[in-house]
């Protein structure tokens, strides 16, 4: 059986890029926002750790005017170009054609539909209509790993076959406005992307191997980090303590991983939540000040896009730092529930086999 490789991610986000100062500037200029609003949106909004976000929509007008039935158009609309954009771009990247894609996994938390994305980004890029598809909704921030993890079972049950996995999210079709400061909190640190991920089980293709997965689920956290829904809009829930259990949550995982390997992970890839959020990882792992870097490059970019902001960090990672054979890299990533997952990968110039690799004889 061929080990499950990831030959290419690509990404792609809408053209409205904005800088946290115009974005400070435009709310500043909104009647309706409190002024207790306004000096947490000045807090928030001038943290350097995020500098520019991007939005799907032609102004930040819109947001304001907007009713929920042309916010879920607009997820609709906006994410199905982001992602097949994305898709599109890996494909080009891979030199894999759309008649050889056996199975499409979308996930997403910013906007429900059904059929799901699946349905759209399939039609939009022209994939065949024998695909096999999986839309992966309500998971939060953390769903690109399970959805990885669902790639890898159908490549483990199908040889010679190639599987997308595609995060997209329009977190601005989830903008709400309150005096809340979770909403608050989630306005300024949110933004729109989309990542494609290309597995494959080819064994003629470089990659990075795919080696380990571990989960778990905390419900007692349930309500620290969700959505809920308040006059037909979703609305973010953010506990403060969030930083703090998503920090034990990687410990915990990276400790299940430590358990059963030998040799140290070479490369971490964390979603980037928030800047409290890495400190904290940061703080509780023992981490040196730049074991984290790509992860913050990514928040300072793009903004916390929820499922799609850990691949992205990953494909920072392999372009910035080019892992070598047998160098690992780590990627963890957590969301609603309270849920985190991890996922452990491996440089494979052509083939990966398990033969002299310590972390497969481990396991």
């Amino acid at each position: 059986m061929n080990t499950s490789k990831i030959i290419g991610i690509e990404t792609a986000n809408p053209k409205l890029k904005g800088d946290q100062e115009k974005v400070l500037e435009h709310i500043l200029e909104k009647k309706h926002i409190s002024k207790k609003a306004m000096i947490f949106y000045k807090r928030f909004l001038s943290d350097q750790s995020i500098k520019t976000r991007y939005f799907g929509m032609d102004d930040f007008n819109l947001v304001n005017e907007e009713t929920p039935d042309e916010a879920i158009l607009r997820f609709q609309t906006v994410g199905t170009q982001i992602g097949a954009e994305a898709v599109n771009k890996c494909l080009e990247a891979t030199g894999i054609n759309t008649e050889d894609i056996d199975g499409l996994i979308v996930t997403t938390c910013t906007g429900y539909l059904c059929p799901g994305l699946t349905s759209y980004v399939a039609q939009a890029v022209g994939l065949r209509d024998s695909l096999f598809t999986l839309d992966l909704t309500g998971t939060g921030c953390g769903a690109a790993l399970p959805a990885l993890r669902a790639a890898d079972q159908y490549l483990k049950a199908h040889a010679n076959s190639n599987i997308l996995v595609l995060s997209v999210e329009v977190c601005s079709a989830a903008l709400s406005w309150g005096d809340e400061i979770d909403l608050i909190l989630s306005n300024a640190i949110f933004g729109d992307g989309a990542a494609a991920c290309l597995i494959s089980n080819v064994d003629d293709r470089e990659g990075y191997a795919v080696l380990d997965f571990e989960s778990l689920l905390w419900p007692e956290y349930r309500n620290d980090l969700r959505f809920k829904q308040k006059n037909s809009r979703l609305c973010n829930v953010i506990n403060k303590n969030v930083p703090e259990v998503a920090s034990e949550a990687v410990k915990t995982l990276q400790d299940r991983f430590m358990s059963r390997m030998e040799g140290p992970f070479h490369y971490y890839a964390i979603h980037p939540g928030g800047r409290r959020i890495l400190d904290e990882i940061e703080s509780r792992l023992g981490f040196g000040p730049n074991v984290l870097n790509r992860s913050r490059e990514v928040l300072r970019d793009y903004g916390n896009m929820s499922s799609p902001s850990v691949l992205y960090v990953l494909k920072n990672i392999i372009e910035k730092d080019q892992p070598k054979e047998e160098e690992s890299i780590i990627l963890f990533a957590f969301g609603a529930g309270f849920t985190a997952f991890g996922a452990v990968l491996q440089y494979a110039p052509v083939k990966a086999t398990q033969e002299g690799k310590s972390y497969v004889e481990a396991v």
